[in-house]
């Protein structure tokens, strides 16, 4: 119940974010790869995790966002890189909560 709760709150910070508005830039990659590698760093500590697909999705979609050179392939880009960001943060959250 705590879990779902939890989701449902990531869900309803991260919608509003995306139908905003957002600079595509080297700083906005910058963050979302910090973001990435606290997630990491949390998943390091926990042992066993079964996060490592959401990982690697998201970083698979940082990779893909640097790639890109049009404005609107990289808004529909980071939009999907937030998503995976918030994936990650909901699967790495949730593996101490499995525990």
């Amino acid at each position: 119940m705590k879990r779902i709760a939890f989701v449902l709150a990531m869900l309803l910070v991260a919608v509003p974010a995306l139908a905003q508005p957002m600079a595509v830039d080297k700083n906005y990659e910058a963050e979302k790869a910090a973001e990435i590698s606290n997630a990491k760093l949390q998943l390091a500590t926990q042992p066993g995790s079964a996060a490592v697909q959401e990982l690697n999705e998201a970083e698979e979609t940082l990779r893909r966002l640097k790639a890109a050179k049009l404005a609107e392939q990289r808004r529909k880009i980071a939009a999907e890189l937030e998503m995976a960001i918030t994936r990650l943060k909901i699967a790495a959250s949730g593996s101490g909560a499995a525990r």
